[in-house]
């Protein structure tokens, strides 16, 4: 099991398959985790966070892209004072999903750099983690400007379908 593997479940009770030649990028307290994977012309780019689980609403669209802009604001663009954001030319799709029992909001579109000319595709699968009562996203993005993304993206998507919520009882009993 990797480094960033560890972290992710220590800090979320989440098990996800992460691929060797992610790296850390940082972290906010234990609500935030943010790794890439660094290509010659492209980047892989998951941030995971979490927040207390308030209602349903929490998985409505616009209250989704509200969490999201507000943790992902925590990775800086390339210039000073710039920030990922959700882009706003392109309003996100929600689908409702149920996959192994556990509910899933999956999001798709596009994020920006908020003060700079950045962008591209992204995705972003959450849940509720009943054994916190938090809300639980992970988040990733694509940023290629001279290739296709959908591979890269495809790519991401993988790691999220590994995506497990280990039994906290029986690890109590171990």
């Amino acid at each position: 099991e990797g480094v960033l593997m560890k972290k992710v479940q220590e800090m979320f009770g989440l098990k996800l398959d992460i691929p060797r030649g992610f790296t850390l990028r940082g972290t906010v307290g234990d609500s935030l985790i943010v790794m890439s994977y660094e290509y010659p012309l492209a980047t892989q780019g998951i941030a995971i966070y979490s927040y207390p689980y308030s209602g349903k609403s929490d998985f409505e669209a616009s209250a989704l892209v509200k969490r999201r802009n507000e943790f992902l604001r925590h990775i800086p663009g390339p210039s000073k004072g710039s920030y990922m954001t959700t882009a706003e030319s392109y309003e996100p799709e929600v689908f409702y999903k149920r996959i192994d029992g556990r509910f899933w909001a999956e999001m798709r579109g596009f994020w920006d750099v908020a003060g700079d000319f950045m962008g591209g595709p992204m995705v972003s699968w959450s849940t509720l983690d009943t054994y916190t009562d938090s809300v639980v996203t992970i988040d990733c993005y694509v940023f290629s400007p001279k290739y296709n993304k959908r591979n890269y993206l495809r790519g991401l998507e993988h790691i999220i379908y590994s995506a497990s919520f280990p039994d906290p009882a029986a690890k109590e009993q171990k």
